[in-house]
């Protein structure tokens, strides 16, 4: 799967010159949820392997690590709201029983990490519960 993600990113990248007359910036959006944009004037991305793209501009030059992104695309794109686990818009007690999940399966999701400390466990139940009473 992801072998084709990268594939895909690939070609979203060749597209990038004819692209830029509609959108003057290209979003890399992270599995947590962040994001990196560029401006696409004088935009190129090149590859050094299927884990890592060099993406160059007018501006700047920077080496951005595919094994953590989403996707891409042309325009800006808002950020992930924190503690949206199931990445659905809202903070609730569907998120929590994602993080709980994702603890008792061993499985994997960046956003599940909301008090960012590399690990998911209960301590990200906690942080859920203390956003969700916040509100």
């Amino acid at each position: 799967m992801k072998t084709i993600k990268y594939i895909l990113l690939s070609l979203a990248a060749c597209v990038a010159v004819t692209a830029s007359a509609i959108e003057d910036t290209l979003t890399f959006v992270r599995t947590d949820g962040s994001t990196v944009a560029f401006s696409t004037s004088g935009l190129t991305i090149t590859y050094d392997d299927f884990a890592h793209a060099i993406v160059t501009n007018d501006e700047t030059s920077a080496t951005i690590d595919l094994v953590n992104m989403d996707y891409m695309c042309f325009g800006e794109v808002e950020a992930s709201l924190k503690g949206d686990v199931n990445n659905d818009g809202e903070v609730n007690i569907a998120d929590i029983n994602a993080v709980i999940d994702i603890i008792l399966t061993g499985g994997s999701n960046a956003r599940a990490d909301v008090n960012g400390d590399s690990e998911v466990n209960i301590a990200d139940v906690n942080t859920l519960i203390d956003i969700i009473l916040a509100k």
